[in-house]
């Protein structure tokens, strides 16, 4: 059996059936596709990736927790030759040994680009003639983007991100397409740069996050774009409510957002950015305006989803508010609201549809149970998110609390608490 041919890779994963399968992350059709291209049975794929034939099997019809394990995953994206997020994986290292030769072949360099083609459709990616069904395309193509973001972390999702956005932005400039067309484009276009600068952010790299939140506003006045404008504003002031000293931003910024919103904003935008203004208050000293900033958060939510609401905000919801009810209390020092928050934000969490944001919830109550000396569930509650950590690695944000955490009960002259953060700054080490 040959090593896989790294240009039948290539056309099988940009072919029409192996795109919508990329964009669907259905594993099972991207491997059969592959397979195929590459003509081995599954027995020959099982050969290489270190399962029976039958395991392939179930692979590929997805009747297997295979298909969702990371390390199986990994075995079969190195045996076919095929970038790693192409089936969902963080990008970079393998997370299994495997010898020099295969990290070679693992399209260091031209994977990215490589999964960027096969999630956008032909037109977008070649600047062609671009219609309506590519359009439609494109965005189920940045649906799997926020996917992959919510599994694998900013920092992994960033390169793929910027090369999609990079797509869209030459098609825009050089492709073909009706005026209706063009302001189609224009919306996806602005939607995966707001994106970009969001993973960017997740993973740490401020200053980039930014600059493509700057992008997005300029592409969203210019075209005369509400969306991208609001979300951008809002993704902003995120950002500054994690600063304290930045309250005063806070505030121009979910103002800001809510006026370029005007009669179209929506229960869920009104409710994240009273959620933010809340923090701000809180930093700010203002109790009463924190604790009636929270309640009209949670009042909006109640409300319940108009239906058109902006895909990235898909994550809002009652863990979400939770969350940042955790951090007013904290900021205002109420330990006992803190709890029963960062609580309430654990329990609702939905791991398998958000897993970075339940391993959030779970380091933020590790935080509040640590400071409010409940040592023992702290170890507990945070341990479980050490043992995640290698699917959020791409998340600057989560490892930072996490480590914030660790110290924290480092600070506690208890042997099995100054036992288990030593154990947990060498598993975050490695």
């Amino acid at each position: 059996m040959r090593e896989p041919d790294a240009a039948q890779v290539r056309a099988a994963l940009v072919s029409p059936a192996c795109r919508r399968a990329v964009a669907d992350g259905n594993v099972g059709q991207i491997v059969r596709t592959v397979r195929k291209a590459l003509n081995w049975t599954q027995a020959d794929l099982g050969k290489r990736a270190g399962y029976s034939q039958a395991g392939i099997s179930r692979v590929e019809t997805g009747r297997t927790r295979l298909d969702r394990d990371l390390d199986a995953l990994n075995h079969i994206a190195i045996a076919l030759n095929i970038p790693r997020q192409v089936l969902g994986l963080p990008a970079g290292r393998p997370t299994v040994e495997v010898d020099e030769d295969v990290q070679r072949r693992e399209f260091l360099t031209g994977a990215v680009a490589i999964t960027a083609m096969a999630l956008l459709p032909r037109s977008i990616v070649n600047a062609a003639r671009i219609g309506e069904a590519d359009i439609d395309d494109g965005w189920r193509a940045l649906r799997r983007l926020i996917e992959l973001d919510d599994t694998v972390g900013g920092a992994s999702g960033y390169p793929l991100a910027v090369s999609m956005a990079k797509q869209l932005q030459n098609a825009l400039h050089r492709g073909s397409f009706n005026q209706r067309g063009e302001r189609a484009l224009q919306e996806l276009t602005a939607a995966t740069m707001e994106h970009t600068g969001w993973v960017a952010y997740d993973g740490g790299d401020a200053a980039s996050a930014r600059q493509w939140w700057l992008e997005t506003n300029y592409l969203a006045d210019v075209a005369g774009i509400t969306e991208p404008r609001v979300t951008t504003l809002a993704a902003m002031s995120l950002h500054t409510s994690t600063h304290p000293e930045k309250a005063r931003e806070t505030f121009h910024l979910t103002n800001a957002a809510r006026a370029a919103a005007g009669s179209a904003a929506t229960p869920t935008l009104l409710s994240v950015l009273a959620a933010r203004e809340a923090v701000a208050h809180a930093q700010a000293g203002d109790k009463e305006a924190a604790r009636a900033s929270i309640s009209a958060a949670r009042s909006w939510l109640d409300k319940g989803r108009n239906g058109d609401e902006p895909v990235v905000l898909n994550f809002w919801g009652a863990a979400d508010l939770a969350c940042h009810e955790t951090r007013v209390a904290l900021a205002i020092g109420d330990g006992r609201s803190a709890e029963r928050s960062a609580r309430a934000a654990f329990n609702s969490a939905d791991k398998d549809s958000f897993p970075r944001n339940h391993t959030i919830y779970s380091v933020r109550l590790g935080q509040v149970l640590a400071q409010t000396g409940q040592v023992e569930e702290a170890i507990s509650v945070t341990s479980n998110a050490v043992e995640r950590v290698d699917s959020v690695r791409g998340s600057r944000r989560i490892l930072d609390d996490l480590h914030r955490t660790i110290r924290l009960l480092d600070t506690h002259q208890y042997r099995p608490a100054k036992e288990f953060a030593a154990a947990a700054r060498k598993v975050l080490s490695a």
